[in-house]
């Protein structure tokens, strides 16, 4: 369905708008659940790495001309909700995006040990 390092969007009928996320491949488990990082507009968590707009390929322009990838949580869905989400693949982070990401998860503070090297080792297997 979805591979490492896609910019997944998500329809929410929450907040009735698009959210963006970043697959980080089948969960610590193995599957069946993929695994993302959400990506925002705003920052303001110790787990946000921010990059400047047209950075992180498929996403919208921002008012803040940031994008955010949170690692604050990790956010586990099954393939069925996806395709209720309706998630579709609309860009892939490049191998410079994904060393800054990887970088940045080593020393992040927000995320347990065991998903610090699961999603190091998903995005390092970019580059």
């Amino acid at each position: 369905m979805f591979e490492v390092g896609d910019v997944v969007r998500f329809h929410s009928s929450t907040v009735g708008k698009p959210k963006y996320h970043l697959c980080v491949g089948y969960d610590e488990h193995g599957g069946p659940r993929l695994a993302f990082l959400f990506v925002n507009s705003e920052t303001g968590y110790r787990g946000d790495c921010v990059f400047e707009d047209g950075e992180i390929p498929g996403l919208p322009e921002s008012r803040t001309s940031e994008s955010i990838v949170s690692f604050t949580n990790i956010t586990r869905i099954g393939e069925d909700k996806l395709k209720l989400f309706k998630a579709e693949k609309v860009g892939k982070i490049s191998g410079d995006v994904a060393g800054v990401l990887a970088a940045f998860a080593r020393d992040t503070k927000v995320l347990t040990a065991p998903e610090k090297r699961f999603v190091v080792a998903a995005l390092e297997s970019l580059f």
